[in-house]
């Protein structure tokens, strides 16, 4: 697939993804799904992301894999997709999105990062977030437990991820300070729900599509 045939050529969109060893992800659904439960829906969401940004054709797409994750594994999910791989580079959450951002930018106009945990983002979703970039510095697509399930940008400046409590209900709060800070200027998309642990999962029942995956996993 030619970049010719996106709708955005000059954007990027990054999923953000490890491979799904048990026991190493979606950890706090461990008690509800154990080990091999919780690695088999990480799994399911991982292929539903890659799948989903694929098919909508909005435009290039990049899987930024953890480093100790087999890339042999990602090349064979991603056989039918015209994916290209980078690592995450950082010590924390914060670091790895600005470094991974901040090379998308070096060669796209506007940059999209998502990870695996919410699979309600839709094509219109990712549209809207693009465009969004053309009148706003950044865009977020706030999680209802007060972090975020998207980010874009079409610019950054260090510090901007900085002083943040990551995987606490303060990400979004404090990234707006630091926007604010920084005199960015950013839109916020509609609220939508992640898949973090077991008061999480009954969301997937809203969905149609997502209720066969609800069904293939029982709780504890």
């Amino acid at each position: 697939m030619t970049s010719q045939n996106y709708l955005y050529p000059d954007a990027l969109i990054i999923i953000f993804a490890r491979e799904p060893i048990p026991g190493q992800v979606k950890t706090r659904l461990i008690p509800a799904l154990g080990k091999e439960g919780a690695a088999n829906l990480y799994k399911r969401l991982l292929d539903y992301a890659v799948q989903n940004v694929s098919s909508a054709n909005l435009a290039p797409a990049n899987l930024c894999i953890t480093p100790e994750s087999c890339k042999q594994y990602f090349t064979q999910i991603n056989s039918s997709s015209s994916f290209e791989f980078s690592e995450q580079v950082g010590e924390d959450l914060g670091s790895r999105m600005h470094n991974a951002l901040a090379s998308g930018l070096k060669k796209f106009s506007k940059i999209i990062l998502i990870g695996t945990d919410c699979p309600f983002l839709s094509k219109d979703d990712l549209q809207q977030a693009i465009e969004a970039l053309d009148s706003n510095d950044m865009v977020f697509s706030p999680a209802r437990d007060g972090g975020y399930v998207l980010v874009g940008a079409s610019k950054l400046t260090p510090g901007l991820f900085e002083n943040i409590d990551w995987g606490t209900e303060r990400v979004m709060e404090q990234s707006r300070k630091n926007l604010h800070r920084y005199g960015f200027s950013w839109h916020e998309l509609s609220i939508q729900f992640d898949i973090d642990d077991e008061n999480d999962f009954k969301y997937l029942l809203e969905h149609n599509e997502f209720k066969e995956i609800y069904s293939e996993f029982k709780l504890k």
